[in-house]
């Protein structure tokens, strides 16, 4: 009966170690200090909530004027679509205070929601791609977006909206230097590992 490892043979070491680590002593995301998105960008989900509402609410009303059609009596069609606008503003106001997020060592975290609440965190290794967008409304309010791609994916993994530009920018260019040295630390790996191999293959 043969073996698949046989003990006359010696062990090769490949340096992976997967040792179990107990469950009170990981840490806890809850200790990340998040970082609170700009104050602006509540002004921005007021301005742009009215922007998409308004012209709901104002075609709702014309409506009734047409002959024969009437989608509810006097000034209630408006009214509930104003109310629900209300609803969105004041949701997407109180979400604002709850989004950040966080840059730590090797991976870059957000938290958002506000009855279901997540936090996602990206670590640097997967990304492959990191941009910064911003619409008309944005950059008039001074705001940018943060977009990370791992790879394979055709749109964003992760998206921080509500920075500041310049915070933004910054985090781009960090994010863009550590894919940077951890592609060229991949590179230089690959590149000493058939030498060494070569080596230990030299004859005694």
């Amino acid at each position: 009966m043969n073996d698949i490892t046989s003990a006359s043979e010696p062990s090769k070491d490949t340096g992976f170690r997967n040792p179990q680590r107990r469950f009170v002593a990981l840490p806890d995301y809850r200790e990340l200090e998040f970082e609170p998105i700009a104050r602006t960008f509540r002004g921005y989900t007021v301005l742009t909530t009215l922007i998409w509402w308004v012209p709901v609410a104002v075609a709702v009303s014309a409506v009734n004027f047409i002959p024969g059609v009437t989608l509810l009596p006097g000034l209630m069609a408006p009214a509930g679509v104003g109310l629900l606008a209300l609803l969105i503003g004041v949701y997407r106001w109180v979400d604002a205070g709850r989004r950040g997020w966080a840059l730590r060592d090797h991976d870059i975290a957000a938290r958002e929601g506000i009855f279901w609440r997540k936090v996602t965190m990206l670590p640097f290794a997967r990304i492959q791609h990191v941009e910064t967008s911003s619409g008309p409304i944005e950059r008039w309010k001074g705001l940018a977006r943060l977009k990370l791609f791992t790879a394979g994916g055709m749109t964003s993994d992760l998206d921080i909206i509500g920075l500041e530009a310049e915070t933004a920018d910054t985090l781009r260019e960090h994010l863009a230097e550590q894919i940077r040295l951890r592609d060229a630390l991949a590179e230089g790996e690959g590149r000493t590992a058939p030498a060494a191999s070569a080596a230990g293959d030299e004859p005694e």
